[in-house]
């Protein structure tokens, strides 16, 4: 497919739904019963395989692994990276995940699609108003310096029907800019830095520490697109599906318990936050220093990401019966009711 074919099938949003949708047929339980969040004893399942999208926001992840807080709670986790946000949830669904990584886009995408996954954490709590974590950047040379200028550009994201693709669509949208021109190229985090330089995209939706190398080659900050759009409440979740909720509540509850302890602890203790991220994600000491995540977020989770979501899902779709669908889902569903504030 050609880039701009690409662009395309992901215009407007309908390519999120589409993406979603065809997970739907791996769901075997469609139903949203509400499940029991003040669970009580040891986990059911103590082993556990979680797939993430490696970034420096995982973060407090890693130092919970690192610190013991998982092992405390009787968990042992089997991580996997994994990219394509859309075959973690198709993961969760058929159950070769018991958790994984994804955005509030694709959680409330899949619910409309009668696929139920649930917000059971939150990766690095609500997000503030300093948050330095997703970044749009524009090449050196492109001639850039603002969401407006990004109108017939080519912009790299990591995934053409992702959270980060919308969040730069609305931002593009609300300086001017007819997102209809805009041409999206996929590719991974850890690619985009080359690409900016090389010339073959004019801007890039990044992450670090894969970002600290496009802004050392002269890149420019366009804004930082949670930050503008979703304070206080949080974009991104570790999720599960229903059914393993229902047959694993203990488990859920001590998953998310960890992660809310291992939240605070990465804010109180960045530098080993910081050196858990050598071994989690591979990457050198010096790259770890320069890490950034949402330090200080509030680990609870709120409803306000997922309306939000919604109505830019509906906003930017042309598909009538997608649109339907987000329209009549209760948001209240899709997720579990013990990560709530």
């Amino acid at each position: 497919m050609t880039i701009r074919a690409a662009r395309r099938a992901a215009r407007r949003g309908a390519g999120i739904v589409a993406a979603i949708a065809s997970l739907a047929l791996l769901s075997a339980c469609s139903g949203a019963t509400t499940p029991e969040a003040g669970a009580t004893g040891e986990p059911e399942k103590a082993t556990l395989t979680v797939a993430i999208n490696p970034s420096t926001q995982f973060a407090p992840f890693y130092y919970g692994i690192e610190s013991g807080i998982f092992e405390e709670h009787g968990l042992e986790l089997e991580v996997v990276p994994q990219t394509d946000i859309a075959a973690i949830v198709s993961g969760l669904a058929s159950g070769t995940y018991d958790i994984g990584f994804a955005t509030v886009v694709h959680v409330v995408t899949a619910n409309a699609n009668g696929i139920p996954i649930r917000g059971v954490s939150t990766i690095e709590g609500q997000i503030q108003e300093d948050d330095e974590g997703t970044v749009t950047i524009a090449a050196a040379d492109s001639g850039i310096t603002d969401f407006a200028g990004l109108e017939g550009k080519r912009v790299a994201t990591v995934g053409l029907s992702s959270h980060n693709t919308l969040t730069m669509w609305e931002l593009a949208d609300r300086a001017g800019a007819d997102t209809s021109t805009i041409e999206l190229v996929q590719l991974p985090f850890g690619q985009m830095a080359a690409a900016l330089e090389s010339g073959d995209v004019d801007a890039a939706i990044m992450q670090w520490p894969f970002a600290a190398e496009a802004l050392e080659a002269g890149g420019v900050e366009l804004g930082y697109n949670n930050r503008e759009l979703f304070v206080d409440t949080a974009t991104t979740l570790f999720n599960a599906s229903q059914s393993f909720i229902d047959q694993n509540p203990n488990t859920v509850r001590a998953f998310a318990d960890a992660m809310h302890e291992s939240i605070l602890g990465a804010t109180e203790n960045q530098d080993a936050a910081k050196e858990s991220l050598v071994d989690g994600l591979g990457i050198t000491a010096e790259q770890a220093e320069t890490a950034r995540w949402n330090v200080g977020g509030r680990p609870e989770l709120n409803l306000d990401a997922f309306e939000i979501a919604r109505d830019l899902l509906v906003k930017f779709s042309t598909d009538q019966a997608a649109r339907t669908a987000l329209e009549n889902l209760d948001i209240e569903t899709v997720v579990w009711p013990g990560a709530l504030e």
